[in-house]
């Protein structure tokens, strides 16, 4: 074999790097030994087996990182391993196979969640960075401030599918749950979805998710209030922002989730027909939203000449192209509103519940807000107590006068009519 040389330390030490590629020298001693000179200068030890009809290379260490007496040693371990009919280079090359929980991820997001058009993966990198993998070091945005890890969150991106233990899941869900438990949730059911995915593409693992109790959500129901409209809608008046006003508005008038109405494109609306169709909504289908006569009023304004026009309602200098979620201005109209726990998404709410109070059933509620299932919509009929109660007060008239102990009502004329 050439280049077989005894290897000592000032043996090679002495070693000059090739001008291109590499050079490769062999032990004395151990036969199987040998170390790699790159033409940068940088010294390998490799220890060489044959794997069926296969010459593999197996990487011990660098010199002088790892001395002549170590790399012998484990030259030696490694071939009488492989005596036995343990193959190391086959080992490694299992262990290089198995998915880290980051690859797993990545994995989802890019094989499944995007290409199916998933609109909450966005969200889900979020609370993948902030509660389960790495936090990627970006700065603020923006009028923003820098994102960082949950108090309870880990890094999990670099281990071993199968070496995440239920246990494990079942800690971190309950140390988020003691500050976010809703978000402690969704952490539970990305996991299990990660390898959900990954046993479909293969793993024959457990899930540590699986089986973890979620906390208990209660679904909101918050709503503008009759005693809330008033001051609200005078607060949004003294707003300095004409986008931020008529934002706000179309999320009221037209019931549409906040991401919709920013993301609104001219193509998408007939003004003629006052009429919105939303293409891609959460549920995966599109939706068509009838336009109030104060919406398409609205609309009109941000198109005061009426030509046909493209691009986004509400144009930003932005990554997207559109304004993003105006979170400090909604705030100070909540101050000056002098309301309390009041979202941007209740909005959304607020137009199903005055529906529901209106007495509008429950089918046509979930079809004005697009809801895909009816359990989205059932929220709604705890909220819809007036055309209720004027339903059982009718009924129970009707019972009282049938049974002779209510006189039936005068109807009298109001102000001559």
């Amino acid at each position: 074999m050439a280049n077989r040389i005894r290897f000592k330390k000032e043996v090679l030490e002495a070693l000059s790097a090739p001008e291109k590629g590499r050079s490769t020298y062999y032990d004395d001693q151990v036969q199987k030994l040998a170390v790699r000179v790159t033409s940068a200068g940088t010294k390998t030890f490799y220890v060489i087996t044959r794997d069926g009809d296969s010459v593999a290379w197996l990487k011990l260490g660098t010199f002088p990182d790892m001395t002549v007496e170590i790399a012998r040693k484990e030259a030696q371990k490694h071939l009488g391993d492989f005596a036995k009919g343990a193959s190391p280079v086959k080992a490694r090359r299992i262990e290089k196979q198995r998915l880290t929980l980051g690859q797993a991820f990545d994995n989802y997001q890019t094989l499944y969640a995007v290409p199916r058009g998933i609109k909450t993966a966005d969200d889900t990198r979020m609370i993948w960075e902030r509660c389960i993998g790495t936090m990627p070091d970006e700065p603020a945005k923006k009028h923003g401030r820098k994102r960082e890890k949950h108090p309870a969150g880990v890094d999990w991106s670099n281990r071993k599918i199968d070496e995440i233990s239920a246990a494990e899941v079942r800690t971190l869900h309950a140390e988020i749950g003691t500050s976010t438990p809703i978000l402690a949730n969704r952490v539970v059911e990305i996991i299990g979805t990660i390898y959900a995915r990954a046993a479909e593409w293969g793993y024959t693992g457990a899930n540590p998710a699986k089986g973890i109790r979620p906390f208990k959500e209660v679904k909101r129901d918050r709503f503008i209030q009759a005693d809330e409209l008033p001051k609200f809608f005078k607060a949004l008046a003294d707003d300095t922002s004409e986008d931020f006003r008529h934002f706000v508005l179309l999320c009221l008038l037209t019931g549409a989730r906040r991401v919709n109405v920013l993301s609104a494109q001219w193509q998408e609306i007939n003004l003629a027909s006052a009429v919105w169709r939303i293409p891609d909504s959460k549920n995966g289908e599109p939706v068509v939203v009838a336009l109030v006569p104060e919406a398409a009023e609205i609309l009109r304004a941000r198109n005061p000449g009426g030509e046909k026009k493209t691009g986004f309602v509400f144009p930003a200098d932005s990554k997207t192209g559109h304004m993003s979620p105006p979170a400090k201005r909604w705030q100070a109209l909540l101050k000056r509103a002098g309301m309390a726990d009041f979202r941007i998404h209740d909005l959304r709410r607020s137009l199903g519940s005055w529906q529901a109070i209106s007495g509008a059933s429950l089918a046509i509620i979930g079809k004005s807000l697009g809801h895909k299932s009816a359990d989205a919509t059932l929220i709604y009929a705890r909220l819809s107590m007036d055309p209720v109660r004027a339903s059982v007060n009718t009924a129970t008239d009707a019972m009282l006068q049938a049974a002779g102990v209510k006189k039936m009502a005068q109807v009298k004329g109001i102000k001559g009519a």
